[in-house]
């Protein structure tokens, strides 16, 4: 609530709750909530990390099932505690390689780099050359169409323009009526 003493504004500080520890202080601390109940996905949490130092070294086997049964039967956060106190946290940065390993990974990187770029060349130069000869089909294609076209209307032309080709209709016309109608008179 605030109060007005001699014309100042006074505001009184809202409570705050403590914030929940992380990471170490999470280990061993009985911070308030750690009789809050804890859930499957907690308890896989835990796992995973005590699997991730069991497959460090770090725990041997008995060891290892051990707490991993105490995690799986953990329910509230205090059961979870004290869980990973001895090993380090998962997020400690692991030590930087010594600059021979360094220089070799960068090798290795850039030969991999030219190699991805080679590859990719490869694929361009084959996808070019699929479409050359997919245009070039395609052309073909259009040719010979336009050529029958031509073809046909040049024979069309020369039969509609010309006498002769008429009168050769005309006499195989002839005959062939002639011949359907040979039946008929011998009969």
């Amino acid at each position: 609530m605030a109060q007005l003493t001699k014309g100042a504004l006074h505001t009184m500080s809202t409570p705050v709750s403590p914030p929940k520890p992380a990471g170490p202080a999470l280990r061993r601390a009985s911070w308030p909530g750690s009789d809050m109940r804890v859930g499957d996905t907690e308890r896989t949490a835990i796992a995973d990390r005590l699997a991730q130092h069991f497959s460090d070294g770090r725990l041997d086997e008995t060891e290892f099932s051990d707490r991993l049964d105490r995690a799986m039967r953990a329910k509230t956060m205090a059961d979870l505690t004290g869980l990973l106190a001895d090993l380090p946290d998962a997020d400690a940065v692991t030590p930087a390689p010594p600059p021979v390993e360094r220089r070799q990974q960068r090798k290795l990187a850039r030969v991999q780099l030219e190699r991805e770029q080679l590859r990719l060349r490869h694929e361009r130069h084959h996808h070019r050359q699929a479409e050359r000869r997919q245009r070039t089909r395609s052309l073909r294609v259009i040719v010979l169409i336009v050529a029958v076209a031509v073809a046909a209307f040049l024979v069309l032309h020369a039969l509609t323009h010309s006498v002769g080709a008429w009168l050769i209709i005309g006499l195989i016309a002839f005959i062939w009526l002639r011949r359907n109608n040979s039946g008929y008179r011998g009969s």
